[in-house]
């Protein structure tokens, strides 16, 4: 199976194999960061926002993720992105030249850039997500109490 890790100081790496989850994303286990409308699935540390010395704000791998259509937040830790299918769940990542476009126009519009087929407006964009994604407070928790009648 091929999956790709987005580090936390923005490198972008491919592997084969199924991924070992403890070791690339950490033992307090993972959650799916939802995308729709790709083929693709991100996936973060459960609790990486809360350990912030362990799991560092993974600036570039929020603006990815943010790209692909996730909720705009900070993410931290590695981000792991792999394929999804509905019913099946994780496949191979489809199409890794596409996430390495996404990275690169990321990483330039980070630099102040804009990348060639893209606008100014959506540089500024990852611009500010980004900004978001480092001083952003840790999303709380919605918690249901439920009263019997």
């Amino acid at each position: 199976m091929r999956y790709a890790v987005i580090a936390a100081d923005g490198e972008l790496t491919h592997h084969e194999g199924h991924p070992d989850w403890d070791t690339v994303i950490g033992p307090e286990g993972k959650a799916r960061v939802f995308l729709p409308g790709v083929a693709v699935a991100g996936w973060v540390n459960d609790i990486g926002l809360l350990d912030p010395k362990r799991y560092p704000r993974n600036i570039v791998g929020s603006c990815v993720l943010a790209t692909l259509g996730a909720r705009v937040q900070p993410y931290a830790g590695p981000v792991v992105l792999t394929g999804w299918r509905p019913f099946t769940e994780i496949g191979p990542l489809p199409d890794p030249a596409f996430l390495d476009t996404v990275h690169g126009d990321v990483l330039k519009a980070l630099a102040g850039q804009t990348p060639r087929d893209l606008s100014p407006s959506w540089a500024q964009t990852m611009r500010e997500i980004a900004e978001n994604a480092r001083f952003a407070p840790v999303p709380g928790l919605t918690a249901w109490t439920v009263t019997p009648r």
